[in-house]
């Protein structure tokens, strides 16, 4: 079964926000931990934004 896309909108706003999951299903938690993931690769690299053009 694929998340619909109102739960991957729910679990996406839980990941940027800093908020547990609370969930157990597999399925929510691999969404969940590569939306954190990618949250902390753009992170390091300083990729958060847009970069001004002033």
């Amino acid at each position: 079964m694929t998340l619909s896309s109102h739960r991957q909108h729910k679990i996406y706003l839980a990941a940027t926000m800093g908020y547990g999951l609370g969930s157990n299903d597999p399925e929510e938690i691999t969404y969940y931990n590569k939306v954190k993931e990618e949250i902390n690769k753009d992170n390091k690299n300083r990729n958060m934004g847009i970069p001004r053009e002033d």
